[in-house]
């Protein structure tokens, strides 16, 4: 069994062993219980049009003459890899549609800081060889369930390396508490967060605050902590926009971003932001260099047409300014598309179940376990073969979105 990539979170952890057999893939040591829950699939599934059964080439028509009807299609969800996202793109430019990944809008409160003033950032594999001190805020890293083992437990390739570890916000999850133990925790709702890197980034500075506390936490812990900071010969903000949840999050990771700028003039520091589920990295490389914007573009006669806070999908589908959605959802079954009143057309794993069946249900493989191909890891710096174990007869996302738009030329001739 050689090492795989697992293609089921922002690491695309590259050291899986995949065991099959007649009943298909399971991942084995030393994969997580997400791991282990995705890659058990089955190799065959049911095309389905209004809830019933149906030949694959019939649910290709259907879904072709629901988007050639559509005056813009939303294309969303986007979970796949980086061929299907290639794909997307291509059926979006056809249609006129607008792109989105099903993690748009915790993807969005990264880009408005980075797109705001620029960020400095880093990789996970420096964090895991040279930095000393790693700052969680508002995070547990639990949807990234190897983060601790593959980053912080690993000896560094360039000597002994002492590692502290800060968490700011609710705690560790369980599991992590296991593997790891903070060198200092703080309490603090991350609401907050941008009040605390604010008063930090005021007392490295050298200003004086007039306040017995900040966002709940003593004026005495902001110093200590402060003074941990200070003291790092590198040092990493880590933080996952996806479980920043409150208005305006935005501008809690433009101060934790300001933070790591300062921090900068007097030792080493950079920012790791998670992300990377359900390929949403991939979804927005894809869409930058085939594009030249981000994702939430849309695709006009006159060109791309970027326009990050009209084009969210919950607006979108809100206030009915698409009339058609196209889902893709390949890597887990549970991201079953929103209930809304315009025709919906599904692209899923076999396995997916839905509790309101959409108008057309084209069921796909699974990149990383029934097919070969590529997803960029939650860094953004490398891009990561996936490899196929089970053969299947089902068709890839890229294959099924070229049915779909071969069907629309037919229509069209």
């Amino acid at each position: 069994m050689p090492d795989s990539c697992c293609p089921f979170c922002g690491l695309v952890c590259d050291d899986i062993r995949v065991a099959t057999d007649a009943t298909g893939a399971r991942a084995e040591s030393p994969a997580c219980a997400r791991a282990v829950r995705l890659f058990p699939v089955p190799a065959r599934g049911t095309a389905r049009i209004a809830g019933q059964a149906a030949e694959p080439a019939a649910a290709y028509r259907a879904a072709a003459a629901l988007l050639k009807r559509a005056q813009r299609p939303l294309i969303g969800g986007l979970a796949c890899d980086v061929t299907g996202h290639r794909a997307a793109l291509a059926l979006a430019e056809r249609t006129g549609g607008v792109v989105d990944h099903m993690n748009g809008a915790a993807q969005f409160r990264n880009w408005l800081a980075y797109q705001d003033g620029g960020w400095m950032t880093t990789t996970l594999s420096e964090v895991r060889n040279r930095a000393d001190l790693i700052v969680l805020a508002g995070t547990d890293t639990c949807r990234f369930p190897r983060f601790f083992e593959r980053c912080l437990a690993q000896e560094s390739q360039f000597g002994e390396l002492r590692r502290r570890l800060v968490v700011l916000g609710s705690g560790l999850s369980p599991e992590a508490a296991h593997s790891v133990s903070p060198d200092l925790a703080i309490p603090l709702q991350n609401a907050r967060l941008g009040e605390l890197c604010g008063a930090l980034r005021a007392r490295l500075a050298g200003r004086r605050l007039a306040a017995d506390s900040v966002a709940g936490v003593p004026m005495d812990q902001v110093d200590a902590l402060l003074e941990m900071l200070r003291a790092a010969r590198y040092g990493v903000l880590v933080w996952n926009a996806a479980e920043l949840t409150f208005p305006h999050a935005d501008l809690a990771i433009q101060a934790m971003v300001d933070l790591v700028k300062d921090l900068n003039q007097t030792t080493r520091w950079s920012g790791l932001p998670l992300g990377g589920n359900d390929g949403d990295t991939s979804a927005a490389q894809v869409c930058t260099w085939q594009a030249g914007y981000p994702l939430r573009t849309a695709f006009e006669a006159s060109g791309p047409h970027y326009q990050p806070l009209l084009f969210d999908t919950a607006r979108l589908l809100e206030t009915r300014e698409v009339d058609a959605l196209l889902w893709i959802a390949a890597l887990d079954p549970e991201r079953v598309p929103p209930a809304v009143a315009c025709p919906r057309i599904v692209l899923g794993r076999p396995d997916m179940v839905f509790a309101d069946p959409p108008d057309v249900f084209i069921p796909v493989a699974v990149p990383g376990v029934h097919h070969a191909g590529f997803m960029h890891r939650m860094d953004g710096v490398v891009a990561l073969p996936l490899q196929g174990h089970t053969p299947t007869e089902l068709p890839s996302v890229a294959q099924a979105l070229a049915a779909i738009q071969q069907e629309m030329n037919h229509v069209a001739t």
